[in-house]
């Protein structure tokens, strides 16, 4: 039996562990542990988390790689080579399609788990926008660890640089433009650092204005913030998917930011017009002073 290790992985003898795979792994790991706390917060059955997880990460792995085949820069080589295209353990993956993914495989979840329990009186069914508020911070995470997968592959850099965090590039995975050059920027470093910052945010708003939040409004949140990280991200990055001049990344994270806050406002406007004490719309009860006028007239009256 024959060890060796390299930047990408271990082999031992005929096995070979990725780093890359590993990174993704343990993402999904995390994200988990997030996401039970999460739905015991919600009052939801932390049990569902496993599940959702694991058809989640399905459904993601397939948007993830469909997202980065389609990349107008890699699709010349995946059609001429399509059998790379399942290699996804070679890197190669979209966030966004990712992000796809995992939604259509969370909401599928939910419409079967809804199915099973039909014919269960008082079986809560499972509402598909409070599981993607559950999510919401577990997506964040499992992209803040899983970026490292980034670096183990010497994919997702930045342009060359001087700075004492600079990556070193093997020349096989460098442009051509910049074959002369050793150290790059580490994009997947300043992604896995917003990333992990925007974990801690939506933790502390979800505690914080629990009250105030309306079902939905954390994923709307995931949006915003991730929207954002990538658009001001992407004027680092070189190579990328454009759309005429505009990175494709930009044009998603901007449509994202506009379509969440949008929608932030609209329903929080509504809510306080028709006085939604949560995610639910319910009258307004009667004031204290008036249901002590009732209580005081309901009293039988002393004659002496």
């Amino acid at each position: 039996m024959t060890f060796d290790m390299a930047m990408e992985g271990i082999s031992i003898g005929a096995l070979e562990i990725r780093f890359y795979s590993l990174m993704i792994l343990s993402g999904i790991g995390v994200g988990v542990f997030i996401a039970q706390r999460e739905a015991r917060r919600y009052g939801e059955e932390p049990d569902h988390v496993v599940n959702i997880a694991v058809l989640g990460a399905m459904f993601a792995i397939v948007g993830a790689r469909i997202y980065h085949v389609l990349d107008r820069n890699e699709w010349p080589y995946y059609s001429a080579n399509p059998g790379e295209i399942v290699k996804v353990w070679n890197g190669g993956i979209g966030i966004f399609g990712a992000v796809v993914g995992a939604m259509f495989g969370l909401a599928l979840y939910v419409w079967w788990a809804n199915r099973s329990r039909s014919g269960r009186r008082g079986a809560p069914r499972l509402r598909v926008l409070r599981w993607l508020d559950i999510g919401a911070p577990a997506f964040l995470v499992g992209q803040a660890i899983g970026r490292w997968g980034n670096f183990f592959n010497q994919e997702l850099y930045g342009p060359p640089t001087d700075l004492p965090w600079g990556i070193p590039i093997d020349e096989a995975h460098r442009p051509l433009a910049y074959l002369s050059e050793t150290h790059f920027q580490p994009l997947f470093l300043y992604e896995s650092i917003l990333s992990a910052i925007g974990v801690a945010v939506l933790l502390y708003l979800g505690r914080r204005f629990a009250r105030r939040m309306i079902v939905g409004d954390m994923m709307l949140l995931y949006f915003i913030w991730y929207g954002a990280e990538r658009f001001g991200l992407e004027f680092l990055r070189s190579g990328n998917w454009r759309v005429g001049a505009i990175p494709t990344a930009q044009i998603v994270g901007i449509l994202l930011i506009t379509i969440s806050v949008s929608l932030l406002v609209w329903r929080h406007k509504r809510r306080h017009a028709t006085e939604l004490p949560g995610d639910e719309a319910r009258p307004r009860g009667p004031s204290r002073t008036a249901e002590r006028r009732r209580r005081r007239r309901s009293e039988p009256q002393s004659n002496g």
